[in-house]
């Protein structure tokens, strides 16, 4: 395991563990299980980064990323957690023995249309950016969603992402629906804009109603009946918003040829109902130069440090080690002669 114990933990998950690293710097490192795996979710993850690294022009609706490896990602700090614990103090729900929370009871609160609006905007910008590079997100959530200072939404959380074109995995009802006929029957298809706006529907949905949907009647309980219902279109009525409610049908109807287009319709139907975004300048080689000092520091071992260290340095090491490599052999060699 990756030592980093010293700094805070902000979050965890089954695959990798997020610490905050300084006040704006966030490192992501795989788990024991995840390391001994050879082409691993987390590497695919930092192969997805280093492909947005490499374009000139950035998406600022996706997460900002300063260095990724296989073993580490840097990336931005943003404060006010994910848009799933923002929901999650909008419901009452019951309590296990264990204090974790069950199924849902209420909706205590629903959250304001302008910042919905804003959301969902950025979600379908930072969806039609990544169709754009050849890719789809594969696990859209509220949960992979980050907010920061002024409430702009980041997605993160790549390690489903995928070239255009694989089998769907990594999504089942209500963010994904299996065909129902043709070759690729009983399968939730081939990842594509037909699976991202789906799951772009369902996220909406859950923004616009405060729960999943039918997670008000407990169906997450019941996944056969859920899956029947999905798989015969019969979703759950739509009725607190026009503008939303429609383009929540049309996206589980795969209305939209492309993500590009279900951006630009969204950002069209609600520029007079959301808020203007309030963008701060991420100084993006400043950062990397401070997650670089970090790594040299020792933060993940000494192992990254010295692979960070400068060249002469590096050599220098190789240098005394070779000799001390060298004397210790001599040593031995010396020792087994005055044994004889």
């Amino acid at each position: 395991m990756i030592p980093i114990r010293s700094k805070d933990c902000v979050g965890s998950g089954a695959k990798a563990n997020v610490h905050k690293a300084n006040e704006t710097i966030l490192v992501k490192v795989p788990n024991s299980s995840t390391i001994a795996e050879g082409n691993s979710p987390f590497s695919q993850e930092a192969k997805f980064y280093n492909r947005v690294l490499g374009e000139k022009e950035r998406c600022p609706d996706i997460v900002e990323c300063f260095i990724a490896s296989p073993d580490f990602i840097f990336l931005s700090y943003c404060c006010n957690n994910t848009l799933a614990h923002r929901y999650f103090k909008y419901q009452e729900r019951e309590i296990r023995p264990n204090g974790r929370p069950r199924k849902l009871l209420s909706v205590k609160e629903y959250e304001d249309p302008a910042l919905i609006a804003r959301w969902i905007q950025q979600l379908t910008s930072a969806l039609a950016f990544m169709e754009k590079l050849g890719y789809t997100h594969n696990d859209l959530h509220p949960r992979n969603c980050l907010l920061d200072e002024n409430l702009n939404l980041k997605l993160s959380d790549f390690d489903q992402a995928t070239t255009i074109g694989q089998f769907l995995e990594s999504l089942m009802e209500p963010w994904a629906i299996k065909l129902t006929s043709g070759p690729l029957r009983n399968t939730y298809g081939l990842t594509s804009a037909r699976t991202e706006q789906f799951a772009a529907g369902t996220f909406l949905f859950t923004m616009v109603y405060g729960h999943e949907p039918y997670e008000d009647i407990h169906l997450e309980e019941d996944p056969i009946e859920l899956r029947r219902r999905f798989r015969a279109f019969d979703f759950p009525e739509l009725n607190r918003h026009e503008v939303f409610d429609e383009f929540i049908s049309a996206c589980w109807h795969n209305v939209y040829p492309n993500m590009a287009l279900v951006a630009y319709d969204i950002k069209r139907k609600t520029k007079d109902i959301a808020s203007p975004p309030r963008n701060k300048a991420i100084d993006h080689l400043k950062e990397k130069n401070a997650c670089i000092a970090l790594l040299q520091g020792g933060l993940l071992g000494p192992e990254q440090a010295l692979s960070y260290q400068p060249y002469w340095q590096r050599y220098l090491h190789a240098v005394i080690g070779r000799f001390f490599y060298l004397w210790k052999c001599s040593f031995n060699l010396l020792g087994t002669l005055f044994c004889i």
